[in-house]
């Protein structure tokens, strides 16, 4: 997800200076990584390793949790004025079958209950983000994308469901929540350029559902009793998103373009 961020920003005329693993970088060198942030009016921070199938849990924890940390001193020292962090909506619990969601929409204010290595090193990372805001006051926000689908994701999905329709929940339903990756680099940016103070936290989804069925027909089919609060924003658009992107939309004026009604055209 980095390299097409950083292309983005590039194309806007932002000067990037990348840090990758793929290059020898380790975000556990705390003297290489200031080194990279010397002179850098922002960090965006998405070294992670992302999946709790990346590595054991205390490898996860390390690298996750101490090179957030060592990402936001390198900001620090190199003066920067905007830390943006990459956490994720697996901090709330709910992802791969974790647990179903308290309420539809699911949104920031859900309770973050994730219980494996990868979830909790985004709940810790966040709560370093704030910490280090309310020390420094240099503005932190941690972005929150579900599923990141790239631009040929939408007709392999459609494919894979073709092939297997039970392929659509099985072994587990993600609400039908994807974001293209195209607006999570749009997020980024806004989240560099909006007028921020303090820390803030924000789920980034698409605006509706990837799936064959109705967001509410198949909420209540495949998480039976879950509530949904407002029920009547569906009847106008009965495929809208089941992830509420509120804070993202104002405290950003962050609106996704890409769908999965228009299989991956801005709409």
């Amino acid at each position: 997800m980095g390299a097409p961020i950083a292309r983005q920003l590039a194309g806007l005329g932002h000067d990037v200076a990348g840090f990758d693993r793929a290059d020898g970088d380790d975000l556990l060198d705390l003297t290489r990584l200031e080194r990279a942030a010397a002179g850098c009016a922002a960090v965006v921070h998405l070294g992670a390793l992302a999946h709790d199938t990346a590595g054991p849990p205390e490898q996860i924890m390390a690298v996750n949790v101490l090179g957030t940390w060592h990402a936001l001193l390198a900001a620090e020292r190199a003066g920067a004025r905007r830390f943006v962090h990459f956490s994720s909506a697996q901090v709330f619990g709910t992802a791969e079958g974790e647990r179903a969601p308290d309420y539809f929409p699911l949104d920031d204010a859900h309770p973050r209950r994730a219980m494996h290595a990868y979830g909790l090193s985004k709940i810790a990372s966040e709560d370093l983000c704030a910490g280090f805001t309310a020390r420094t006051a240099i503005p932190t926000i941690s972005l929150r994308p579900v599923w990141v689908w790239q631009p040929d994701q939408y007709e392999n999905v459609e494919a894979g469901w073709r092939r297997d329709p039970s392929a659509e929940w099985e072994p587990f339903w993600e609400f039908g929540a994807f974001v293209d990756v195209r607006d999570v680099a749009a997020a980024v940016e806004s989240a560099l350029t909006a007028d921020l103070r303090g820390h803030h936290r924000a789920v980034l989804c698409a605006a509706g559902i990837a799936a064959t069925e109705p967001s509410l027909v198949m909420a209540a089919r495949l998480t039976p009793g879950v509530p949904v609060r407002d029920p009547a924003r569906y009847e106008a658009d009965p495929w809208r998103a089941l992830v509420d992107c509120s804070v993202a939309e104002t405290v950003l004026g962050w609106h996704p373009r890409f769908t999965w009604s228009g299989r991956g055209r801005a709409q």
